[in-house]
């Protein structure tokens, strides 16, 4: 073979032989690089990560912001694997944290309390609309509460209080060619407590109700003895003026009421795992009046936890929400001079609520006392006593009901406000018969009331 021939051979040879050695080159050689998978953005929260055994299938994460009862500001934290449901709720001022367990069917809702391992409660309810609704029970269904709160954002900071929603409205109209005169006070969960004054009527009618998130309302008017004279139907959507429908012995009124004066209401608030207590109460543009009811507020706070820290409850699911106390204040009388009503205090540790009763001069910013109702010689706590003592056995409950004679006898009626219509002398609150009241006209206190007295424009 010429020389030219073996080159022209081997070059043959070598251009056959290249796709091979490139190929095998590629097989030896390391795979090209991908780009990762990008982390799963529902296990960045860690706590909730761990309560899962297989934090990769966590589908996502959700947080809520709302209180107990309308009262205790709670955090929830929940995530879900779409299987089971799981986090925690924590209270906002004590920071005691709740593990919770459950599913999310549709909007249902069902959660297992637990701290640590032991069962303390159980959540049934709802979550639709970003808005988390249920009932709270604790381990054997012998307490309950209610939950409500709204969905956040992931490191969006709400700040909601106890006074959220919470206010005191004074709403004046004209009846029958007279005056008429409501109050109403949004408390928790709804709860509308008040009074209506109509002059036509010479009467005072107390009021128990409650309002929609719609802003309906229906509230019953009690007249003495708690019997219902009438029931009141309205809305309140627009706070400045409601036309309040009366339906009650036949008849039918309208009152189309305006806003007078509005006042947000103080509120504390706390809660952990073992103990509750909360206070509301007025908050006027009387400095006096609020520096009386702060002081009253604060020092029943104080006692709530001294209390509550002599005791020293193991936290165990029997004693899961044990200890509750509330303070809450009712309004009497409000005018234009004259801001009376009622504090009560009642404890789960005390079987007999305490309370107060408060009369100020809204002129002075003072209160107003026996002092300045009546003359000097006139022995004012003695007489209101027999008053007392004759008119208490025509109380609806006072012949029938041993247990009510015996606690009105012992308890008596050692709390006074003055109204419009008279000065009523009241019991402390009773878990089962409420706060029990007398009203003196103030005809019959004329004759012994000072003529320059703070409620003198009331004496007819």
């Amino acid at each position: 073979m010429s020389a030219f021939n073996k080159m022209l051979c081997w070059a043959q040879f070598v251009f056959l032989l290249i796709p091979v050695l490139v190929f095998s080159q590629k097989k030896d050689t390391p795979p090209a690089k991908t780009q990762p998978t990008a982390a799963n953005p529902a296990i960045k929260d860690t706590a909730i990560a761990k309560l899962f055994d297989k934090p990769a299938d966590i589908k996502w994460v959700k947080y809520f912001k709302g209180r107990m009862d309308d009262v205790s500001v709670v955090d929830i934290a929940l995530g879900s694997d779409g299987k089971s449901c799981k986090g925690y709720l924590t209270y906002g001022k004590s920071r005691a944290r709740l593990r919770l367990d459950g599913a999310l069917n549709g909007d249902s809702l069902r959660l297992q309390e637990r701290d640590g391992k032991n069962l303390t409660g159980n959540l049934k309810g709802t979550y639709k609309n970003r808005r988390l609704e249920a009932d709270w029970t604790n381990h054997n269904n012998s307490l309950g509460s209610r939950l409500e709160a709204d969905e956040i954002n992931s490191g969006q900071t709400l700040t909601i209080g106890c006074s959220d929603g919470k206010w005191a409205s004074r709403y004046i109209a004209r009846f029958n060619g007279a005056r008429a005169d409501m109050i109403l006070l949004r408390m928790h969960n709804g709860q509308l407590y008040g009074y209506l004054w109509v002059e036509a009527d010479a009467k005072t009618y107390d009021l128990r109700g409650d309002i929609r998130r719609d802003g309906n309302y229906e509230i019953e008017a009690l007249s003495s003895n708690d019997k219902i004279a009438g029931l009141l139907h309205g809305n309140l959507a627009n706070p400045q003026k409601t036309d309040c429908n009366w339906v009650g012995s036949g008849e039918k009124r309208t009152f189309n009421f305006t806003l007078k004066d509005n006042f947000q209401l103080g509120c504390y608030e706390y809660a952990d795992f073992l103990s509750s207590y909360d206070a509301l109460y007025p908050r006027t543009p009387c400095s006096g009046c609020n520096t009386w009811l702060d002081q009253q507020v604060n020092n029943w706070v104080n006692k709530c936890k001294s209390t509550l820290a002599a005791k020293k409850d193991s936290p165990s699911a029997a004693n899961r929400s044990s200890q509750r106390a509330s303070c809450w204040a009712e309004i009497a009388c409000l005018t234009e001079n004259i801001f009376s009503g009622y504090l009560t205090f009642s404890e789960t540790w005390n079987p007999q609520a305490s309370g107060q009763g408060f009369n100020f001069d809204l002129r002075t910013g003072k209160q107003i006392t026996f002092n300045e109702l009546f003359n000097k010689s006139f022995n004012a706590r003695g007489w209101l006593d027999d008053f007392a003592k004759k008119e208490s056995p025509k109380l609806a409950h006072f012949a029938n009901d041993p247990e009510y004679r015996q606690w009105v006898a012992k308890e008596g009626f050692p709390m006074f406000t003055l109204r419009r219509d008279g000065l009523e002398l009241s019991t402390l609150f009773h878990a089962q018969y409420g706060r029990q009241t007398l009203l003196v006209p103030y005809v019959s206190l004329k004759p012994y009331m000072k003529k320059d007295n703070p409620v003198a424009d009331f004496v007819k």
